[in-house]
């Protein structure tokens, strides 16, 4: 069958329409990869779901000022899921490994600097 812009879709077999989808298909490019960290910016919602705190933790650390967080003009609170995480990763512990290796470079640092 010869397919050309006046060929109505009705008209056009299984296989006609399989062929049209594999060379759309190589024709375009590859979709763009959307980065795992992209920022969603939300309510209490986002918050409680990137946490895992109760939304009564969520108001007392707001309050406290302890959690970053957009304060709109008419009162509304909104939190960015990439300010959130960063805040968590802020107050993470060290591991011993992590201690002794950054116990080992003051050292070598502070002979370095007395020579």
């Amino acid at each position: 069958m010869n397919i050309n812009e006046n060929t109505r879709v009705i008209d056009l077999k299984v296989s006609d329409l399989l062929t049209i989808l594999k060379e759309s298909a190589t024709a375009l490019p590859a979709p763009l990869s959307v980065p795992s960290y992209e920022d969603e910016i939300g309510g209490y919602e986002v918050a409680e779901k990137t946490t895992g705190y109760a939304r009564q933790t969520l108001y007392q650390l707001k309050s406290a000022g302890k959690i970053p967080c957009i304060v709109l003009p008419n009162g509304g609170v909104r939190f960015s899921k990439k300010e959130i995480v960063s805040w968590l990763m802020s107050h993470k512990r060290l591991t011993d490994k992590e201690i002794a290796e950054k116990v080992e470079n003051f050292v070598f640092k502070r002979r370095l600097r007395r020579k």
